[in-house]
């Protein structure tokens, strides 16, 4: 594209927007909002995930082994398995001893038989499956039982799937609010500009010809409420983050940078999309020549 070319593409989409300046205003401001809740659903959605992520990084499976089993050749095979990181036996002798410190009581199976099985502690890889690794350690042989934060995991899994489906659907509806918007917005200078469109298309001016400035509107649209949205966003996930350290610094929310980074690539091709979008739909109509 010649820069002659590409000046006039932007002139034009200045004067189409200026010319209709309360109908982009509207469109900007929804682009923002809609920008600024699809933001928020992801920082909810990356920070459980992550949550989850290191939920499974502390998580142990606890493999109680029937009496008089050999570890060690459970060892061999458990340690072979995809997502365990290391393995560690555990004899009824030590459990028992854990116990009573535990429970600030000496020779707590002094007049009792030890009931405590001897057991093997997996610690499992960030990666790991955890209701696959279960069923593989559960069906070897010698292996009683194993336990393992079955509820929280679950629960966590529920909740981000939760956030997932409540979250899509409102950014679907959103999202087809916003493409309204964006579209009447750009038809509105269409529709004013349609009779020199059709002499352009007679005088053998191409479809992209055409189509350029009003798609830089949209563009433009798009960017400018993904500007916003980012900086409030950015705003007010730094003060979340501060008053969360603050009151809660067990919490291991995301670093700043991390979240800003991703999330402003994401508003800003959701926002140019929306523009691009918004802009073919509009002028596709008035082609027709």
């Amino acid at each position: 594209m010649k820069i002659k070319t590409a000046g006039y593409f932007m002139k034009e989409a200045s004067t189409g927007l200026s010319r209709n300046g309360l109908m982009s205003l509207a469109a900007v401001i929804t682009i923002s909002l809609s920008l600024i809740i699809l933001g928020c659903f992801y920082i909810v959605v990356t920070n459980f995930n992550h949550f989850a992520q290191m939920a499974k990084g502390v998580l142990e499976l606890r493999v109680y082994l029937d009496d008089g089993v050999d570890p060690n050749p459970l060892k061999a095979k458990i340690v072979e398995l995809d997502g365990v990181k290391s393995v560690r036996y555990v004899s009824r002798e030590d459990g028992a001893k854990w116990l009573e410190q535990s429970l600030g009581v000496k020779e707590l199976f002094v007049t009792s038989d030890n009931p405590l099985p001897d057991m093997i502690n997996i610690k499992l890889k960030d990666d790991a499956k955890v209701k696959s690794l279960v069923a593989q350690v559960s069906s070897l042989a010698g292996v009683d039982e194993v336990e393992y934060g079955k509820t929280f995991v679950e629960a966590m899994l529920v909740v981000v799937r939760i956030v997932w489906v409540l979250g899509f659907s409102l950014v679907l509806i959103i999202g087809i609010v916003v493409l309204y918007i964006i579209t009447n917005t750009i038809r509105l200078t269409v529709f004013a500009r349609r009779k020199e469109i059709e002499i352009m298309k007679l005088v053998g001016a191409t479809d992209w010809f055409i189509r350029w400035p009003f798609m830089l509107e949209g563009i433009i649209l798009g960017l400018s409420g993904a500007l916003i949205s980012a900086i409030i966003l950015s705003k007010g996930y730094h003060f979340l983050f501060q008053y969360i350290h603050q009151l809660a610094p067990f919490i291991p929310l995301l670093g700043e940078g991390i979240i800003n980074q991703k999330m402003f690539m994401l508003i800003s091709l959701v926002g140019l999309a929306f523009g691009a979008i918004g802009s073919m739909m509009s002028i596709k109509k008035f082609l027709r020549v």
